[in-house]
């Protein structure tokens, strides 16, 4: 039998113990999985992480927050990039959300259910990055209309229908599908330029 890691390492266990309860919470479940069972899965003692978190609520929430700020640091720049044009930076932040959405499919596609064991304080957290995601996406939106690059008559209901569309598609894509991933991407860009009216050319045709 492997070794269990001590209490010490850090951030480097407290990380592990993260990308374990990640997985664990996808295949199994939040209230079916344990703390001996997330212990097992890393390798680790019960206790080594209870040195890290104070329970397995703040674990959930440390793997939500973490997915999020991991999001928004790779998407929102690319927005707001000025040198680049409003409809290059709209393709390649749909390319980045789906992408790493699917990458990251079980820090997202459960964790978005657990809001209700998030503390008033968490909550407000969580709630303030998907606001700064949207925020960014409305305004990269706003910006291409008033480039001329986008015609959309309504750029908040955009900015949802956008949204709505990117979200949908972790919860039916899948590896092994008629798709690959690079296909989604590509309609998909396809589909939000269109919706958009961008008046430049838009992946895969049309305008």
């Amino acid at each position: 039998m492997a070794r269990k890691r001590s209490l010490d390492g850090g951030p480097a266990v407290a990380q592990l113990i993260l990308d374990h309860a990640a997985q664990l919470f996808y295949s199994k479940g939040y209230e079916q999985a344990s703390i001996r069972d997330l212990a097992d899965s890393a390798g680790i003692s019960p206790s080594t992480v209870y040195h890290h978190f104070q329970n397995k609520q703040e674990i959930a929430y440390r793997v939500l927050v973490r997915f999020m700020r991991d999001f928004n640091d790779a998407t929102i720049p690319v927005m707001r990039d000025s040198a680049q044009s409003a409809a290059s930076r709209i393709t390649e932040a749909i390319r980045l959300h789906i992408e790493i959405s699917d990458k990251r499919r079980p820090e997202l596609l459960r964790l978005r259910g657990f809001r209700s064991i998030l503390s008033e304080a968490q909550g407000r957290e969580v709630t303030h990055m998907e606001i700064e995601y949207h925020d960014a996406v409305k305004g990269l939106i706003i910006e291409g209309c008033q480039a001329g690059e986008f015609r959309t008559p309504d750029p908040t209901l955009a900015t949802m229908a956008v949204l709505d569309m990117l979200n949908g598609v972790r919860s039916w894509f899948r590896q092994d599908g008629v798709l690959t991933l690079s296909e989604v991407v590509h309609i998909y860009t396809a589909m939000v330029h269109k919706l958009l009216a961008d008046v430049t050319q838009a992946p895969g045709g049309g305008r």
